[in-house]
């Protein structure tokens, strides 16, 4: 789920120029304003202090209700961003042939070379074939034969 919007606007901003609004500060004030936290002059002024008690009590449980979330985001969910990686899904299919690269310093290829001779009588018993020459990869084309850890097989 994703972070919602805020619900109010900051209690004050440092813009400046054209994007102050009725919410800037200066640098020097916030600062001053820092200075006073500081001190604690929100506590020591026991006139300031009955009259903005309440929401003093209601800042105090925020942050703490922060520091909670911090604490079990850190602690409990992570990085708070993404969980652990789940198992890997199954493989999609392969893609199309990409196109022919280039010819490299020899230039294209030649000409297709002439067709080959019939070959010897072959056998139907397959526990007489000879697997030790075919490739041990499944090959792209269909219908070729290949040597799968000593088991034939038709691509």
């Amino acid at each position: 789920m994703a972070l919602g919007d805020r619900k109010i606007p900051e209690v004050f901003n440092k813009k400046t120029g054209g994007s102050k609004d009725v919410r800037s500060i200066t640098s020097a004030k916030e600062l001053e304003i820092k200075a006073e936290y500081d001190a604690g002059v929100h506590v020591a002024d026991e006139g300031l202090f009955n009259t903005i008690a309440p929401a003093l009590y209601a800042i105090q449980k925020l942050s703490e209700d922060i520091d909670e979330l911090r604490r079990y985001i850190t602690n409990e969910v992570g990085d708070g961003a993404q969980g652990p990686q789940g198992p890997a899904g199954a493989k999609g299919d392969t893609g199309a042939t990409g196109a022919a690269g280039a010819r490299g310093a020899d230039g294209a290829r030649g000409p297709a070379g002439a067709d080959g001779a019939d070959g010897a009588a072959g056998t139907t018993d397959a526990s007489r074939l000879d697997a030790s020459t075919l490739p041990t990869s499944r090959p792209r084309d269909r219908n070729k034969l290949w040597n799968n850890r000593g088991v034939v097989n038709v691509s």
